[in-house]
């Protein structure tokens, strides 16, 4: 175990306060990512302390730096604080100091597993976390300033809420990334308190995959550390982890994520290639989501569309050969059935012609003539009676 003890000397009215607030806040929390609070009492010479679990682990850039953890597998563990900060949440209590040497990374049977600890300067929502009086002397900060939330500069304190630290995850998860923070550590160092403040509050910090490309030199073991390229890791940060990170990191508290959990959720998204809600949903996005998410899929139907639109042009082309040619020859047809239907009736009327006559040696050929071309049998009745009438035959 851990145990955790006030020096002697050390036993102040602030110090107790800070340390009874500590005690009681992790006491109300049972997470798997968060230290636990094992057994609490005051020593013989009536110091006060707590037993807590006992965390072996490094600091979470530390570590993920030290094992070259791509990407992805550094989200994965980024997911895990989320869930942990969303728990003291919902026990009422915050944070206010998120940075990597309070996120602590142990192994448990070869994984990774994060620990959250150090929850001094917690605050409790809608209760106190302990009965003595905790003093803050006159423009003390509250919190790391280079992970600080821009409400959190007002030094009161009094408008820091659950929000606050989704802004310091926010820059927790930008370091992950681009192995720096949104403020230099040299910049601020360098500032006076009321220009630090300023900058906080002010200064928009710029997108992880426009900090990667300006590393310069670093970039190369900024790379390694991730298990990849310089030039691959901007490609990677760049879209939906852009979008993430700076939705935590808005300076207005009302455009951040409502809650760790939801910045938790579009982490899952992005491993999972699903629209994320930290970007404007264009139909070209999620179409572009669609496709990541189901490559195989879409490339089987992009192969068949593609083979369609060679397929079908060909084959509408000798359909409409086919359609001209039929309608051709029917056209032919109709004119030699016309053709015929004019000789019929040319040798018809000739026929008719020689028989009125009166000459059955014309009247004969004429009548044969117009058998030949298809002259209905009726007809050929009325001609030979005709014939018989006209050339005055006996018989």
């Amino acid at each position: 175990v851990a145990l955790k003890v006030i020096k002697p000397g050390m036993d102040s009215k602030a110090v107790l306060a800070r340390f009874d607030a500590e005690r009681n806040a992790l006491a109300l929390m049972n997470h798997p990512n968060i230290a636990k609070v094992l057994d609490a009492g005051t020593t013989v010479q009536g110091h006060p302390y707590f037993v807590m679990e006992l965390i072996q682990g490094k600091p979470i850039t530390e570590y993920c730096d030290e094992k070259k953890l791509t990407i992805n597998q550094r989200l994965e563990l980024f997911s895990q604080i989320c869930n942990a900060v969303q728990h003291a949440h919902q026990k009422g209590v915050i944070h206010r100091d998120i940075k990597p040497s309070n996120i602590l990374i142990t192994e448990i049977d070869g994984k990774p597993v994060p620990k959250v600890i150090d929850f001094g300067v917690a605050k409790a929502l809608g209760a106190n976390l302990t009965d003595r009086t905790i003093y803050t002397s006159f423009q003390a900060l509250v919190g790391t300033p280079l992970y600080m939330s821009p409400e959190q500069t007002q030094l009161s304190g009094v408008d820091v809420d659950t929000s606050s630290d989704v802004y310091s995850l926010g820059i927790l998860l930008y370091e992950l990334l681009t192995g720096t923070t949104p403020l230099s550590p040299e910049e601020l160092r360098q500032a006076a308190q009321d220009e630090v403040l300023r900058r906080i509050r002010e200064t928009e910090p710029p997108r992880p995959s426009n900090r990667i490309s300006s590393l310069g030199e670093t970039s190369t073991r900024v790379s390694e550390c991730r298990g990849t390229a310089p030039a691959d890791l901007g490609r990677l940060v760049r879209g939906d982890l852009d979008w993430i990170v700076m939705k935590a990191l808005e300076k207005d508290r009302n455009r951040r994520y409502k809650t760790a959990d939801a910045f938790a959720a579009d982490i899952g998204r992005h491993l999972t290639d699903e629209p994320v809600e930290a970007r404007p949903p264009s139909t070209a996005y999620r179409l572009s989501r669609f496709y990541r998410r189901n490559k195989v899929a879409v490339t089987f139907v992009t192969f068949l569309l593609a083979l369609l639109a060679v397929v079908v042009p060909v084959t509408s082309f000798g359909w409409r050969r086919a359609i001209i040619a039929r309608r051709e020859a029917d056209e032919q047809k109709a004119i030699v059935v016309q053709y015929a239907e004019d000789l019929r009736r040319e040798f018809l009327g000739q026929a008719i012609t020689e028989v009125l006559s009166g000459d059955a040696s014309r009247a004969e050929p004429a009548i044969e003539k117009a058998k030949r071309f298809g002259v209905d049998e009726d007809t050929l009745v009325i001609l030979e009676a005709l014939k018989f009438f006209y050339g005055g035959d006996p018989k």
